[in-house]
């Protein structure tokens, strides 16, 4: 079991986000609809897990994926297993951080789908929100210190979002 390691906020990564948003745009020549910024990078002052930039990129739909990712792989992207499948992401890629360029991971999915409404809406709400960054930060923190393993810290956080979607909705969870 690897150690999970949080980097504290680093005021790069948005600008890590946007070279890598202009390089897939570029790349892709008009095959990607939609690149966001979300995880724990994308929200200020907030720490996150291994300084990974996590860009979630939309297409139009699924028979897009196999047109795109020469150009992913192209930026030195490797496809890897995704845990988010039933979520509704397409494919995963990561790139290994390389000197001072971060670490990145990019999710594919569908524009129209819940998965990136979600992905989302909760970045507005933990970045907007007062107090959700702060106890989100904490959350990271406690488990990053108590030693739980990648499954245990990504089911935490999970749960964390539930509850800070079931806020958003009104107490009402679609």
């Amino acid at each position: 079991m690897s150690q999970l390691v949080l980097y504290a906020y680093d005021p790069r990564w948005p600008q890590a986000f946007e070279q890598m948003k202009s390089s897939l745009r570029f790349a892709a020549e008009g095959l990607i609809s939609e690149v966001e910024h979300v995880g724990g990078t994308a929200i200020p002052m907030a720490p996150a897990r291994d300084g990974v930039v996590d860009l979630l990129v939309g297409v139009e739909n699924a028979e897009k994926l196999a047109l795109v990712a020469p150009y992913i792989e192209g930026l030195r992207f490797t496809a890897v297993d995704s845990q988010l499948a039933e979520e509704g992401v397409l494919a995963e890629y990561r790139r290994p951080r390389a000197g001072s360029t971060p670490a990145y991971r990019l999710l594919l999915t569908p524009v129209d789908d819940d998965f990136w409404r979600r992905a989302i809406q909760f970045r507005t709400a933990i970045s907007h929100c007062g107090g959700s960054t702060e106890r989100y930060a904490q959350l990271k923190r406690r488990l990053a210190m108590s030693g739980v393993d990648g499954a245990q810290y990504e089911l935490s956080k999970i749960v964390f979002f539930r509850h800070i979607e079931e806020q958003q909705s009104g107490g009402e969870l679609e």
